[in-house]
């Protein structure tokens, strides 16, 4: 239990700390249409997305520097060359 109450105090803490970010979570058992698409089987998941794109999901806690560490590079990609790349695996072969 201690892991989960700490999960969600860095969570809570990093929501805060970084204001200009959408933080969310997902009630799995309401919103299980929504759990399914995302692919979760495993609580808890941590998804990351930026300018619509998922940039990273792995399921387990990240501890609090770890996430910021997750943000700090989230932040730092160059969105112009992901999109290119995301664009370049869709392309039939």
């Amino acid at each position: 239990m201690a892991t989960i109450s700490r999960t969600g105090t860095d969570f809570e803490a990093a929501s805060l700390a970084h204001p200009d970010i959408r933080f969310g979570k997902v009630d799995t058992e309401a919103e299980q249409g929504l759990a399914r698409s995302a692919q979760i089987s495993s609580i808890p998941t941590l998804m990351a997305f930026r300018d619509g794109i998922l940039l990273y999901r792995e399921a387990g806690a990240l501890p609090a520097p770890a996430l910021e560490e997750l943000i700090t590079a989230i932040r730092a990609l160059d969105m112009d060359d992901v999109r290119s790349k995301v664009a370049a695996e869709q392309v039939p072969a």
